[in-house]
């Protein structure tokens, strides 16, 4: 109730800050989330695993070994701003701008691609 958040995800990503800090779970599954938001007495999730997957996306989570899910730094970030909307929105977009441009593919760099057939 603290954080106030005002979607799905944001509310993931909150449970998940609960989850790692407060009960020493750092890798769980969606049905954890469900728990904990029960425990909560929050409004049910119309799908909490489409909610965990979308903060996932949303860079809120992290893969983790066997299906499991964990809080990210960025995640871990936003949750920390909250109540501040502005400022854990500017933290996200700070993180999301430090990652590099993909690599080409190997076969937009092969000059064997692009010679192929010319020696007929």
């Amino acid at each position: 109730m603290q954080k106030q958040p005002q979607t799905d995800v944001e509310r993931v990503a909150s449970l998940a800050y609960y989850l790692t800090h407060y009960r020493d779970l750092p890798h769980f599954k969606s049905l954890d989330i469900s728990k904990v938001n029960t425990e909560a007495a929050q409004p049910k999730f119309a799908n909490a695993n489409t909610a965990v997957e979308n903060a996932t996306k949303t860079g809120y989570l992290a893969a983790a070994a066997k299906g499991y899910k964990q809080l990210s730094g960025p995640g871990e970030l936003f949750v920390l701003k909250l109540p501040d909307r502005e400022a854990a929105k500017l933290a996200m977009a700070t993180v999301r701008s430090k990652r590099k441009a993909r690599k080409s593919t190997l076969a937009e760099e092969s000059p064997l691609v692009e010679n192929e057939g010319a020696e007929t």
